[in-house]
């Protein structure tokens, strides 16, 4: 390995870490009480080193978000891979965001977070550096919502479905659907099936169903 290359392999293996670091530390303070001092700490650096790879808390914070972003993307596109009738996908995308919500669930807490602060959803008029982690996640973001609005639009178009919105009306609203739902059900995650005498599993199935019936004809 050459000088430079080697240089160029230490510096990410740096820039990684910090992220690695930093995603442990917003993972259990989340956005707002994560500090720069503590993701140096974590990462045994000082904050001059962060702010060589870094621009800063809010850069740091969205290399996180951007990992849970593609996560989320790639475990919905195997769910539309894997699906034949576009009747299912619906059942499909929902189980698989089911399935990361509960292996991921820090993750999601900051896909939250950063969808309420940084994703813009209209009129992008702001420069952004095109590599940058902020147009990353917003590319991601976005990227989530073509896939989940054209699995729709492809099984509204096949008939049968009755709904007075347009494919992308429908995403949103499922989508606002689906994360209340996932969030009440993280919050009673102890004894749940004691209290209510069934599983949250099978509790949110029974929901996607009951979405399913609302919207065929």
């Amino acid at each position: 390995m050459v000088s430079s290359d080697r240089k160029a392999w230490e510096q990410e293996q740096r820039r990684k870490r910090i992220v690695d670091m930093a995603e442990a530390v917003f993972f259990k303070h989340g956005y707002d009480g994560a500090t720069l001092p503590a993701i140096a700490e974590a990462a045994g650096y000082n904050k001059r080193t962060l702010y060589l790879y870094f621009k800063d808390k809010e850069d740091i914070f969205l290399a996180v978000v951007l990992r849970g972003l593609e996560g989320l993307r790639g475990a919905l596109k195997h769910s539309l891979e894997k699906t034949a009738p576009k009747s299912s996908r619906l059942r499909e995308m929902a189980a698989a965001f089911f399935d990361f919500s509960m292996e991921h669930p820090e993750y999601l807490d900051l896909i939250m977070a950063y969808e309420s602060r940084y994703f813009v959803y209209h009129d992008r008029t702001a420069s952004v550096a095109p590599d940058s982690h902020r147009e990353r996640c917003q590319q991601a973001s976005e990227d989530l919502a073509r896939m989940v609005t054209a699995a729709l639009d492809a099984w509204m178009a096949g008939g049968g479905v009755k709904s007075d919105l347009t494919a992308h009306q429908l995403m949103l609203i499922l989508w606002g659907q689906i994360v209340g739902v996932m969030k009440i059900l993280r919050m009673r995650e102890r004894n749940f099936e004691a209290a209510f005498g069934i599983g949250r599993r099978a509790l949110f199935d029974q929901f996607v169903g009951m979405v399913e019936r609302a919207l065929i004809l």
